[in-house]
Parts: C-alpha cells; sequence; structure tokens
C-alpha cells in the first residue's frame, strides 16, 4: 500500500465508542508513514476528537440518530471527495453509515456486513455479536489486535486544563476524587444511587474533595443531602464534554459505571475502579494504564444480560449491582489513594 494512504473514517455515535476507536487511528499512524486520517463524526464528539492527535480534520454528521438524511449524506460526499481517499473505515454497523464512502467511491471501503449493506462495501467481515472486545472489533478491520501500544490517551492541553481547574475551583490541598454515577443506557448499568451517598460520606470522612459528575440534574435532588459545598460538590449538569475531560485530568481517582465517563477517564490515564452491572468487562473494558485501575464485576447467575433495565423482581432485581457495596468499592480505592 501507497506511504501516503488517506483514510476517511465514519466515527462511532457514542462517547465510548469514540474513546475506543482511537485504538484504530493509532494503528494506522503507527503502519501507515505520514498518513491522513479523516473522520466523519456527530457534532457533540468534536472536542474528543481534537484531542486525539492522530486525526487531521472532522467532518460534522450533523444528522438525528433515526434520520436518512440521504441530501445531507449526498452533499457530505461531494464536498469530500476531492481529498481522494484511498480508504473508508465504517466503525457504525448501519447501512446508512456506509452511504457516504459509496457515494463517493473511494476504492477500498470496509466494514461488517450489517442491515445488507455488503452491496456498499469492497472488503466485510462477518460481525459475531459479542464475541470480540470492542475495541478488537474496530481493529479486526484494519487487520490488527489490541496491545497496550493503541491503548487510547487523549492529548491534554496543560494551559487549557488550568484554566478549567480555576473555573471549578478544584482544590489540590486534598485528593480529587469523581463520583460518576451515570450510563446513558440505562438502569440496569446504574450502580443504585444510595450507595453512592454511602460511598461519597466514606470518602468525606478521610477529608477528600469529592466531585459527581454527570448530565441528569433531576438527580440533583437525590444527592442534595449529602453535598456540603465544601467536602462533597455536585457538578452534574454543570459541565460540558470538553470542560468535564480537563477536569478529570485532575481526578486522583474516578469511580464509574461502564459509561462513557468511564472510558474518559481511562483515556487520561488517571486512576479509576469500574462497577459493571448488566454489560461485561470482557467486552466493553475500561482501556486503562497499566497499574491504575480495577473493574468491580459480580457475574452472577445472569450475568451479563446486557439489558438496559433489570427484568426480575423484588430481591433479586439489580443483584449484580446491589452484590457490589460502598464499603467494598471504599476499600478498594485506597490501594489507588495511598499508592
Amino acid at each position: 500500500m501507497s506511504p501516503s494512504k488517506r483514510f476517511l473514517i465514519i466515527g462511532p455515535s457514542w462517547i465510548g465508542d469514540l474513546l475506543i476507536s482511537q485504538s484504530v487511528y493509532k494503528f494506522l499512524k503507527n503502519n501507515y508513514q505520514d498518513c491522513v486520517i479523516d473522520i466523519i463524526a456527530k457534532p457533540y464528539l468534536n472536542d474528543l476528537i481534537q484531542l486525539m492527535p492522530e486525526i487531521n480534520n472532522i467532518y460534522d454528521l450533523d444528522i438525528q440518530h433515526k434520520e436518512l438524511g440521504l441530501s445531507k449524506r449526498k452533499l457530505i460526499s461531494e464536498d469530500l471527495k476531492k481529498h481522494n481517499y484511498s480508504s473508508a473505515i465504517i466503525l457504525t454497523n448501519t447501512f446508512k453509515s456506509a452511504i457516504i464512502p459509496w457515494l463517493m467511491r473511494i476504492p477500498e471501503r470496509v466494514g461488517y456486513k450489517k442491515e445488507l449493506r455488503s452491496i456498499l462495501l469492497t472488503k466485510s467481515y462477518n460481525l459475531l455479536k459479542r464475541k470480540d472486545s470492542m475495541v478488537n472489533r474496530y481493529l479486526k478491520l484494519v487487520d490488527a489486535s489490541f496491545n497496550t501500544d493503541l491503548r487510547p490517551s487523549l492529548q491534554i492541553d496543560l494551559a487549557q486544563a488550568e484554566v478549567y481547574k480555576n473555573i471549578f475551583m478544584l482544590k489540590n490541598r486534598k485528593k480529587n476524587i469523581f463520583l460518576c454515577p451515570e450510563a446513558e443506557f440505562g438502569t440496569a448499568k446504574r450502580w443504585p444511587q444510595k450507595y453512592w451517598i454511602s460511598l461519597a460520606n466514606y470518602f468525606k470522612k478521610e477529608n477528600y474533595n469529592i466531585y459527581f459528575i454527570g448530565k441528569d440534574t433531576m438527580s440533583n435532588d437525590v444527592y442534595r443531602n449529602v453535598l456540603d459545598n465544601e467536602n462533597i460538590i455536585s457538578l452534574i449538569g454543570k459541565t460540558s464534554l470538553k470542560e468535564v475531560t480537563y477536569i478529570l485530568s485532575y481526578a486522583d481517582l474516578v469511580i464509574a459505571n461502564d459509561s462513557g465517563l468511564m472510558h474518559l477517564a481511562a483515556s487520561l490515564g488517571v486512576n479509576l475502579i469500574s462497577i459493571y452491572g448488566s454489560s461485561s468487562p470482557f467486552y466493553t473494558p475500561p482501556l486503562m494504564k497499566n497499574g491504575h485501575g480495577e473493574v468491580i464485576y459480580r457475574q452472577v447467575d445472569c450475568s451479563p444480560c446486557f439489558k438496559s433495565i433489570c427484568p426480575l423482581n423484588d430481591g433479586d432485581n439489580l443483584k449484580c449491582l446491589t452484590s457490589i457495596s460502598a464499603e467494598d468499592v471504599y476499600m478498594k480505592s485506597k490501594v489507588y489513594l495511598y499508592g
């Protein structure tokens, strides 16, 4: 292949998936000298992509989730034809996500055989659901597999980080712990809120700085009684994706459900404890730096179910998560807070 290969990536739409996909871009940069990697992605992900040094140019796919948007896709394809891409790598699995590379007649169009879209691809792979980890599922499209050199790692601008540190008045005199109690997929991935409150109280006794992070402002009512605006502060609903990325870079420890924020913390190389419920740490593990964290996962008899809402009733409801106590998490955290 030409050393000046030009790649067009059709990027994932979820934060966690996008971060995992950075392993693909790292592989391409490592193996094709002077290659160009451009990406088409949802506009809300731009701030993260800009922290991936492997990406040369970002093009917005401003189309709603269930919208075909054929006229918009035609406009994008016409605009990008001039770049003469040699390969398109389609990381998403929908039929419509393969349309732009096909319209552009990019010589090599690689993706998985989903939704009868093989007619749009020049090279396609069978997708066996959850057989491989997500990162290896992506890397298979470039004939590679994961190793630690390909670990996602965002490139933080230190001066910009200092700005956000001051805006959100982060304190360095004590250790900063960030609690991420949300998971957009559903309640079956969310450790119960009362456990987060108990955990925050454990850390308060140690006189740490504790910050709740997330988007769901309704949950502020749940956490109100534990907040004191001194040791325990809620930043839920107060940060953009860019802001939360920079402030998490100051974390001494992040504790998160299997979520976009979990993958974000992993890509920042900070200490991380990941709590898994209905999903599987074998399929979407946090790609952490060695020695910088661990996963807590109770593989109960119904795990992993991959459901968004637990189908069990009464005492068995969410047992994959309720079997993880706040004390369990607190005790494990000491390893990363004290070294």
